[in-house]
């Protein structure tokens, strides 16, 4: 969703397009290059303008050789200059890669290049599609709530109850998908008011069955909002919110991923192939802890520095039951650590994301992964 980027260069440049675009193609985009695309017979004039009206994206590959060549690269270049006129003025949408030393054209210097290196330069690519399928994905879910596909509401639950000595406020809201005619989404109600009801009925459970009645107001709250929408991907956040007396209440959140068309739940064995599991959890393992150290470094850095172990033992191993929570985004895997998880409740709760092009670079077998964000 949002990966059409169309690859102009000069045809003494295709080496260097054919590495740009195995890369994107490597990560999960959906690059276009004539000499990959293009089949014997086919109008190539045609195709080009029908890649380039439908990209969302158009790398310009500037080298001393395109920017002075007549002939067709200047038309894709003035193409490019042409359909970016219908974005926003802060839209990513023409991105320069800049080969050797070259004039960039005056019409393309409002633009920021980037010199082309396989290590680097592609990184920086990356976060700037990235950056702009995050900005499309947030306009087309305010569309999609809108479409009665994906129109939901919201139904509440609120109930007090006593005890003679205390009492408990129970308050839940949850998703509710309007479509019922689309399996998927009345098996996904299903599973949501499932998950509605079990907190009630857990939360009255304890309660009633608790020995400390001393304090008179107990509280309950159970929330969900849609955290991300793709085309057959849902991500819904659960929030959670208890107190039963003492100095504060216990609160978290909870990721639910789930594949539509049909329903099928979304764990870490769906990115990853079962063969390459155990590595990949170390992987995660230490992308997270870094990623924390450097959250904290200003609260904790002495500890760190010390060596002293900071984060609760165990709370960060390469286990999957310290993985299993997080949310799926248009462009990463959100891990999500409550509360007591891996700290004190005063450091409250903790999320590490990680793209989804860092994953696909740290896995053998890709095609899991691949499959789940053609779903985006």
């Amino acid at each position: 969703m949002f990966d059409n980027i169309f690859i102009s260069y000069a045809k003494e440049d295709a080496s260097i397009a054919k590495q740009i675009y195995d890369f994107l193609d490597a990560n999960g985009y959906n690059p276009w290059m004539d000499k990959n695309k293009l089949l014997p017979g086919q109008n190539w004039e045609l195709e080009i303008n029908k890649a380039l009206r439908n990209a969302n994206f158009i790398i310009l590959i500037l080298s001393p050789i395109s920017v002075q060549k007549r002939g067709y690269v200047q038309r894709e270049f003035k193409m490019a200059l042409d359909f970016s006129q219908d974005k926003l003025d802060d839209d990513i949408f023409i991105i320069p890669i800049k080969l050797g030393d070259c004039q960039v054209p005056n019409s393309l210097l409002k633009y920021q290049w980037t010199e082309y290196d396989e290590e680097y330069s592609m990184d920086s690519v990356l976060k700037s599609i990235n950056h702009q399928i995050e900005k499309y994905i947030d306009f087309e879910r305010k569309k999609l709530g809108l479409k009665s596909r994906f129109e939901y509401e919201e139904i509440e639950h609120k109930e007090k109850i006593t005890n003679g000595k205390a009492d408990v406020e129970i308050y839940s809201s949850v998703i509710n998908f309007k479509d019922t005619t689309n399996n998927s989404l009345s098996e996904l109600n299903k599973l949501i008011n499932g998950s509605m009801t079990e907190y009630i009925v857990n939360s009255r459970k304890s309660f009633y069955e608790s020995d400390e009645k001393e304090q008179s107001s107990w509280t309950f709250d159970f929330t969900q909002q849609v955290h991300y929408l793709g085309k057959n991907i849902v991500s819904i956040v659960e929030n959670l919110y208890q107190y039963s007396g003492g100095a504060h209440g216990n609160y978290g959140i909870m990721g639910l991923n789930f594949t539509l068309n049909p329903t099928t739940k979304i764990d870490l064995y769906s990115i990853v192939d079962y063969v390459e599991f155990d590595d990949f959890l170390k992987f995660i393992s230490n992308f997270c802890f870094e990623n924390l150290k450097e959250q904290y470094k200003n609260d904790l850095g002495d500890n760190f520095a010390s060596g002293e172990q900071v984060f609760f033992d165990g709370s960060l191993d390469p286990k999957i039951e310290n993985f299993e929570n997080f949310l799926l985004s248009a462009t990463s895997i959100d891990f999500n650590f409550n509360p007591y998880q891996i700290l004190p409740y005063a450091f409250g709760m903790s999320t590490v994301s990680i793209p989804y092009t860092v994953i696909i670079d740290n896995l053998k077998n890709k095609q899991k992964i691949q499959a789940l964000l053609n779903m985006r």
